[in-house]
């Protein structure tokens, strides 16, 4: 009974311990986003993503919000390659692969392999200008559209991109030394 009642004691206390490490501080992603230029948008990018649930620190909440982004442009890389695969030979398509898949690819290049190993150094300054660049992926893609007439079928994911990015940008502009 002592054995049982002990190992109950135990359990509760595992448990307990989960979920204050899962979420050390539930207002802590709502305070570092109200230091940002769309705190509602901050906040909804980081809630949607389990990592954030773990940051102790600015540092760590940008950090994750790199991440986030450099994931968004690769998979809307993706996403946008395979709908130029189904359009080949169209305007539609032309735009898409000629334009739009390089503007991910560069995107994903300047946010995984230049902006992060720039964050993770402290160049946060670096990091920012990188990330800052990335964000205009969505609106490069955007133009495309636009000129030559014809409604982007990706925008949702081209704003997806500059919401994410400017998640990003914000977040690790409050590391920046003033």
């Amino acid at each position: 009974m002592a054995r049982a009642a002990t190992m109950s004691v135990a359990m509760v206390l595992v448990m307990l311990a989960a979920v204050f490490t899962a979420h050390a501080d539930p207002g802590f992603i709502s305070s570092t986003c109200k230091k940002t230029k769309n705190p509602s948008q901050c906040v909804a990018v980081l809630r949607a993503d389990p990592r954030s649930a773990k940051a102790s620190t600015e540092h760590d909440l940008a950090s994750i919000a790199l991440q986030i982004a450099t994931d968004t442009a690769e998979h809307n890389g993706e996403v946008i390659k395979e709908a130029a695969k189904n359009s080949q030979g169209t305007p539609e398509g032309d735009a898409l692969l000629g334009v739009c898949v390089g503007a991910y690819a560069k995107a994903a290049s300047d946010l995984g392999i230049d902006a992060r190993p720039w964050f993770d150094s402290g160049d946060y300054t670096g990091a920012w200008k990188l990330i800052s660049g990335a964000k205009d992926a969505g609106d490069v893609c955007e133009n495309a559209f636009k000129g030559i007439g014809i409604r982007s079928p990706v925008t949702d994911i081209d704003r997806q991109m500059t919401e994410r990015c400017d998640v990003a940008c914000d977040l690790v502009r409050l590391l920046i030394p003033k």
